[in-house]
């Protein structure tokens, strides 16, 4: 019997398993029980595998449990928040929910990887960068992932051997491969290209921050690979919250319209969250949208919000200030350490320009209707 092929370095575990299954046809070994263990962490195989488990898989395949615990996210990510990972069905509990179901990790994918793996004759395999909460691109080919099928929208997807050829990710909707990419995509101009390439700046350094290196100081000022985080999540619960209206839509991050973070579609609408962690269930769409709004925001450099967001709008800061609930942001602000003092201090200037800029338009307010009254005399 040929003996099975170790995992790809970037593999899920779930995905080298899946493989193993399609080539020893006949015999499918299942995924195990997700449950909570004495630590209070799920046990998904993807992130913290039972033990038993994966010695029963080393058997059935004769490969070593180290070379699969090695793959795993726990592995490579010690330590990853919950809530840096993407859900289909997430693994926490809001104050508002009283039955959950098993959670499950949501998978998007990059056409372009699932195209060279079967142009090389390369099974195609699920990478880990793809099930992260940020991520909205693939840093390989610089390209907007992808989580339903480009042909009929149908988010369901196998892993399928044909009778000839490698291993393909199929849509259970249609039955084509995923390999094919949206056509929006394909036609996307230059200037989307730029922005795609800010936003993947900020993921790649969300990523180094996860692996708990410090980010590059060029770009965050002063800041260390906790406080990344903290400002990424942060600012995502606060751009999806809503506090001037009951219309679920008018939330801060519909005031960050980029247009190439959702090529070939009218500018969207997001609706507000009440979800603790509104980061890890987000679609795609809103994923991208979002990341740019955070990639605008952290960034010193004024031309990234007008590459961005237009030439003539506001700097992606000043309209954070102005649009979110200011005690929620005052509460991040005064709390010791969590933001970086450099993000911070920008923060406060922004607010003291709004402040100014408020008593400004006030006074020309009174002054112009001081002036109409005495034009009535």
């Amino acid at each position: 019997m040929i003996p099975p092929p170790a995992p790809f370095p970037d593999e899920l575990l779930t995905s080298w398993l899946a493989r193993q299954n399609c080539r020893v046809r006949g015999r499918v070994f299942q995924d195990p029980e997700v449950v909570l263990d004495r630590r209070g962490r799920w046990r998904l195989p993807d992130i913290h595998p039972p033990a038993a488990w994966l010695k029963a898989v080393s058997l059935e395949f004769g490969v070593p449990p180290s070379s699969l615990a090695e793959i795993t996210i726990g592995r490579r990510h010690p330590g990853i928040p919950l809530d840096f990972l993407a859900w289909d069905a997430p693994p926490f509990q809001t104050e508002h929910e009283t039955l959950r179901p098993i959670p499950r990790l949501h998978v998007s994918w990059c056409t372009r990887c699932l195209a060279e793996d079967y142009a090389a004759g390369q099974p195609a395999y699920l990478r880990r960068h793809w099930v992260l909460a940020v991520s909205g691109f693939c840093h390989k080919h610089k390209w907007p992932l992808q989580d339903r099928c480009a042909a009929c929208g149908c988010f369901r997807w196998r892993l399928s051997a044909a009778a000839s050829g490698p291993l393909r990710m199929i849509c259970r909707g249609c039955w084509r491969p995923l390999e094919r990419a949206a056509p929006e995509t394909l036609v996307a101009d230059q200037n989307a290209v730029n922005c795609w390439d800010h936003v993947i700046e900020l993921e790649v350094a969300v990523a180094t921050a996860l692996r708990g290196r410090t980010p590059d100081q060029h770009r965050f000022n002063f800041t260390s690979a906790d406080q990344l985080l903290n400002e990424v999540r942060d600012i995502w619960q606060l751009l999806v919250g809503h506090h001037r209206s009951w219309a679920r839509t008018d939330i801060p991050l519909n005031s960050y319209v980029c247009p190439a973070m959702t090529p070939g579609s009218d500018p969207p609408e997001f609706h507000s969250s009440d979800k603790l962690h509104p980061m890890a269930i987000a679609s795609i769409a809103m994923r991208r949208s979002m990341l740019s709004a955070v990639k605008g925001i952290l960034d010193p450099r004024i031309e990234t919000g007008r590459v961005l967001f237009g030439e003539h709008k506001p700097p992606a800061i000043e309209t954070f200030v102005a649009s979110v609930d200011e005690d929620a942001l005052q509460q991040n602000i005064e709390a010791m350490k969590r933001w970086s003092p450099a993000f911070v201090d920008r923060v406060v200037v922004a607010q003291r320009g709004r402040r100014r800029n408020a008593r400004i338009a006030d006074l020309e307010s009174r002054i112009a209707r001081i002036g109409s009254s005495l034009a009535r005399v």
